[in-house]
């Protein structure tokens, strides 16, 4: 380490000074400021400090900086302004260094102790450095390759203006992680080095200075991080039953600087979706690329809608994916869903029925939900289908329902058979279903024609008459004779009827029958039906007065 030249006469080397006592330390005396008066190699040096008891000598130690076995004391203050408690002093005699950085420690003194207070000014008579032929090469870097690799030249200004490589010097480069890369100048003051940038960040090759030269930093260089390109696709297998389980899939890639795509593995997808009615867009799934950057996740399917599959969109949960790739997604159209359905109560009537006349197929029908649970549902067609052999169906009838799904549907009955309600495949709604069948047995049809109650008023007590014909249907409508035909009345008011009495129709099917008056009310001529006949009634209201 170079020496110093020369100092002001009266400068002695003194022994290591004594630490107080602890129990003395509330006394210590502090130091406000220290400074040199003038840049350069001489220079006067100047302390402002004060203490609770007379401060009885200032005095600085001068070191080589960054330290060194080399060590002069100064002790040539003198009190310029203020008080021995609170005041300003400095050197009689300017100091002058030689070549190079010196750092001076203060000393101040009082009664109670002296307090050493290290390396508090400068004196400054080094070289100015200068940074030269700064280059990095790629300036473009990407998550494959993140390195830089980083070229400079450390120089010395000489007084004269000629400059000279500066070599073993440390110098360094700090990567945007914090990281500090420290390589040393060679011979010629060249060093080159390698760091990682991960993100878009300056790059500045930086020297702290050493004893004969000062501290200088380079240009900044931009180092630009690119993002790679990638491209994702969304699938979806199965149709989108509710209450179904479905698999959304995908492939996840990236292109490199060549252009070429290959798979991304390893990362975090973000599977959103947003209900057709009322929805809005909501993470459903994250699920991860494999190693051939396949994603695959089962989602329940519960409502129509939109589903969108996403990858480097989040700068706060994922930010390494976010600036190291360009955002990519996937979508669909708002898409359809369908409902299980089930036929439940179903029932044929009347049983059996009057060849012609009408069957009621009721029942209702259930929608399947993604909770599991069968309820109501949006809509339905409901076809009531007849079969001789539960083998050949055709369509009786039909009616749309929704909500709570019953249904009331009419087919004309033509012979004996099976009859059953089916749900068919309306586009997307539902699933088809099948009730269970229900046997009807068809027979020919009956009625009362020329039926009368009379007379109409009846005085109470006379006799009331009730007459009409019997018919049949078999290929044509026919007189039904030698049939039994009962009576039965219903008071006026009431619900309840009670038996009369019975006759015989004659062989052309008509039949008369008197009976007394008492009370106003309804009289019916009934056909109870036989094994090829359906029953048929006939009713006629009478005054009594």
């Amino acid at each position: 380490m170079r020496r110093l030249l020369a100092l002001f006469t009266g400068l002695v080397t003194v022994a290591a000074l004594a630490v107080a006592p602890p129990a003395e330390a509330a006394d210590s005396p502090d130091l406000r400021s220290a400074r040199v008066l003038s840049p350069g190699a001489t220079t006067q040096i100047e302390v402002a400090a004060r203490s609770l008891s007379d401060i009885t000598k200032v005095r600085a130690v001068l070191r080589p900086y960054l330290g060194g076995s080399e060590s002069v004391p100064v002790d040539d203050f003198e009190l310029v302004d203020g008080t021995t408690k609170d005041g300003v002093w400095r050197t009689k005699s300017p100091v002058t260094v030689a070549e190079g950085r010196w750092m001076a420690d203060i000393e101040l003194t009082n009664a109670t102790m002296t307090r050493t207070l290290p390396r508090r000014v400068m004196i400054d008579n080094g070289l100015d450095s200068e940074i030269a032929d700064v280059a990095v090469s790629p300036a473009v870097v990407d998550v494959d390759h993140p390195q830089v690799t980083f070229r400079a030249r450390l120089l010395a200004k000489n007084p004269d203006g000629t400059r000279t490589p500066v070599a073993g010097a440390p110098v360094h480069v700090q990567e945007p992680s914090g990281q500090i890369v420290t390589v040393v100048t060679g011979a010629d003051g060249r060093a080159e080095g390698t760091a990682d940038f991960r993100v878009s960040h300056d790059l500045a090759v930086v020297f702290n200075g050493d004893f004969m030269h000062r501290p200088v930093r380079s240009a900044a260089v931009q180092v630009t991080r690119q993002r790679l390109k990638t491209r994702i696709t969304l699938e979806i297998k199965g149709g989108l039953i509710v209450g179904d389980t479905v698999a959304v899939t995908g492939r996840l890639e990236r292109q490199d600087r060549a252009g070429v795509w290959a798979p991304l593995a390893g990362k975090q997808v973000d599977l959103q979706f947003d209900k057709a009615v009322g929805g809005d867009w909501h993470t459903i799934a994250s699920p991860k690329t494999d190693a051939n950057g396949v994603y695959s996740v089962p989602v329940l399917v519960t409502d129509g809608g939109a589903f969108d599959a996403s990858f480097g969109d989040d700068p706060v949960g994922l930010p390494d994916d976010y600036y190291a790739y360009g955002m990519s997604s996937a979508n669909t159209n708002d898409l359809q869903v369908t409902y299980r359905t089930s036929i439940t109560g179903f029932d044929a009537d009347p049983e059996p029925v009057g060849r012609g006349d009408m069957v009621t197929g009721t029942g209702r029908v259930l929608w399947k939900h993604a909770d599991g649970r069968w309820g109501d549902g949006p809509a339905a067609d409901v076809y009531l289908q007849f079969s001789a052999d539960k083998k050949k169906w055709t369509d009786a009838g039909a009616l749309s329902v929704s909500g709570d799904g019953r249904f009331d549907i009419q087919g004309r009955a033509t012979r004996d058979g099976y009859w059953r309600t089916v749900v068919r495949p309306d586009g997307y709604l539902v699933v088809p279903s099948t009730s269970p069948t229900d046997y009807v047995d068809v027979r020919y049809r009956t009625k009362f024609l020329d039926f009368n109650a009379s007379p109409e008023p009846v005085v109470k007590g006379r006799t009331v008459t009730i007459v009409g014909t019997l018919y049949r249907e078999t290929t044509k409508w026919t007189r039904f004779g030698k049939q039994k035909v009962p009576f039965y009345f219903r008071p006026k008011g009431s619900t309840k009827w009670t038996y009369m009495g019975a006759t015989t129709a004659d062989g052309m099917g008509q039949f008369r029958k008197g009976f007394k008056a008492s009370k106003d009310g309804t009289w019916r001529a009934y056909y109870g039906g036989a094994s090829a006949y359906v029953k048929t009634y006939r009713d006629d209201y009478v005054d009594v007065r």
